[in-house]
């Protein structure tokens, strides 16, 4: 046998085990992630959704809308597609940690409607009811971030009575292409600048991700 062929074997085999070594690496966050995301995409049933998880979070998105809802470890989630006799398409997400409730919608209303009317209009489905008054805390870090490459966005931040309990009632939106994408979080009071923070966080994350995969509307 030839030295220099020895010497190539040797070189080819090296290469295919450090192929085989990073194949076979495997990343626990992000492995349990989608499996808890394959998991809801199961009960769901729809080709609608795929899963988009990252290392960090369980993440569900919603191909029509580009909305990514998030599968948290503990509490409560749901997630739902409009039926088809609703007036316009949509999904709604929502998920509960503790006392805190936090939810998203997506809705196709094209050029039909303003982001203005359409915000204003949730904030009289969301706050109308609940005696609401102007929460006087800061924002967010995340809401005073520059919005640079993001579509507009509105945000109302509110002192109410949810179920009977002062609360903390955050409501956001944002418009793209036609899709007009809805926050609305509430809690205890007395956890209102953590909970602010937090949403102010999702929303920023659900927010880059709406503007990023949010598809053009059918011509």
């Amino acid at each position: 046998m030839i030295p220099g062929q020895i010497i190539v074997s040797s070189r080819f085999l090296l290469l295919a085990l450090l192929a085989l070594g990073a194949s076979g690496c495997v990343d626990p966050k992000l492995d349990a992630n989608r499996s808890r995301a394959k998991e809801v995409l199961r009960r769901v049933a729809s080709d609608t959704f795929v899963d988009a998880s990252t290392r960090d979070l369980a993440l569900i998105r919603h191909q029509p809308s580009g909305l990514e809802c998030v599968a948290p470890v503990n509490g409560g989630f749901s997630l739902e597609v409009f039926p088809p006799s609703a007036t316009h398409p949509g999904v709604y997400c929502a998920r509960s940690e503790g006392d805190v409730v936090s939810s998203f919608v997506a809705v196709f209303y094209g050029a039909t409607v303003d982001i203005d009317t359409a915000f204003a209009q949730a904030l009289a489905a969301s706050a109308g009811q609940a005696s609401p008054q102007a929460w006087t805390g800061e924002p967010s870090e995340a809401d005073t971030a520059s919005p640079e490459g993001l579509p507009h966005f509105r945000i109302s931040r509110f002192e109410a009575n949810v179920n009977g309990a002062p609360s903390y009632l955050r409501v956001a939106m944002a418009e793209a292409k036609g899709w007009f994408l809805q926050q609305v979080v509430s809690g205890p009071i007395a956890d209102a600048e953590q909970i602010e923070g937090e949403a102010g966080a999702d929303w920023r994350r659900a927010l880059a991700a709406f503007a990023k995969n949010v598809p053009d509307p059918p011509s």
